[in-house]
């Protein structure tokens, strides 16, 4: 369950095993709202510096930390959230069935947008605060939107859709890079806490990098309100969600999951009581602002769409 697709085979010389791996992603995301890449597009050293780049970040002091505040209200999504700051209960029951407990998120995080981006211009650490962390994010952003829109190109691919359908709605990069620390905990805290509580992305897909701490769940089936452990295969796997908007045009079921208590490995402590400290890296690639929610694939039942624009600002608000 759950096994790994080896992106490579996108790029290769044969055409026939490429539409093949495509039709085997999408397989994947139509059964579980999430696919498992491995040798995408993102290479492992850059990923390795993010990752290390974030954590020092994170390990500042509180007060230099929030020299780069987010704004009190959910929009702009830019700079930095203190421990408990954002709760994504206030949407956490949006596409399911079943609801959920409302819990208490327990993470700090920072969020970062394309330099191209003219509506909301990113909050970064002023000057002497730690210098490398502009450079290094700003040039993730980059690497992560070349690998989002390949990913996309894959996915239209083996929808039937023409290949470059999804990709070019994404050409204003009005995307979304989200750092998160989750602090080491005690397990007793879950009882009335979670690292974040469960919900949907907002977007179209989400790029997911995450250390091999656990606790990543996954709704299955959906709908249901069971959730099932998502293994992780470290930092240099990508784990791509599928997003609302997504959902919207394709009929693919946007994944509901959460980060909860990690579980435990067959040779864990069962008397330690403290949960690690967990770091990831979630790319959000979401389409343009102006773009129509339209259904690319199945019946269009209305006569007016949404924009992405518009439905993101819906879903945002509250968070904050």
């Amino acid at each position: 369950m759950y096994e790994q697709l080896d992106f490579s085979r996108f790029h290769g010389s044969d055409a026939a095993d490429r539409d093949e791996f495509c039709r085997a992603l999408v397989s994947d995301l139509k059964k579980y709202g999430f696919a498992r890449l491995v040798n995408h597009d993102v290479p492992p050293p850059d990923i390795e510096k993010a990752f290390e780049t974030s954590r020092r970040f994170f390990q500042l002091p509180e007060d230099e930390k929030l020299k780069s505040p987010h704004p009190p209200t959910a929009n702009p999504h830019r700079g930095y959230s203190a421990f408990g700051i954002e709760n994504v209960s206030a949407v956490s029951n949006h596409n399911s069935s079943k609801a959920m407990p409302l819990l208490k998120d327990m993470k700090e995080s920072y969020d970062i947008g394309s330099e191209q981006d003219e509506l909301y211009k990113n909050i970064w650490p002023p000057k002497g605060v730690y210098d490398a962390f502009q450079p290094e994010f700003t040039s993730f952003f980059s690497v992560c939107y070349r690998a989002e829109l390949a990913i996309l190109e894959a996915i239209s691919i083996g929808l039937g859709l023409p290949r470059q359908r999804l990709g070019e709605l994404h050409a204003n990069q009005s995307n979304e890079l989200r750092l998160t620390h989750y602090p080491s905990v005690g397990q007793e805290s879950f009882a009335h806490s979670t690292r974040i509580a469960a919900h949907t992305d907002f977007g179209t897909i989400t790029l997911l990098f995450q250390d091999s701490v656990g606790g990543l769940q996954a709704e299955s089936p959906p709908g249901s309100g069971r959730f099932v452990d998502v293994a992780s295969g470290g930092q240099h796997e990508c784990i791509v969600n599928v997003g609302d908007c997504l959902s919207k045009w394709t009929g693919l079921n946007s994944v509901c999951h959460r980060v909860h208590l990690p579980e435990k490995g067959p040779n864990a402590d069962s008397e330690r009581d403290v949960v690690d400290e967990r770091f990831s890296i979630a790319y959000f690639g979401k389409p343009d602002r102006s773009a129509s929610l339209r259904p690319l694939l199945g019946e269009v039942k209305e006569t007016t769409y949404m924009t992405a624009g518009e439905f993101q600002n819906m879903r945002i608000q509250g968070t904050y």
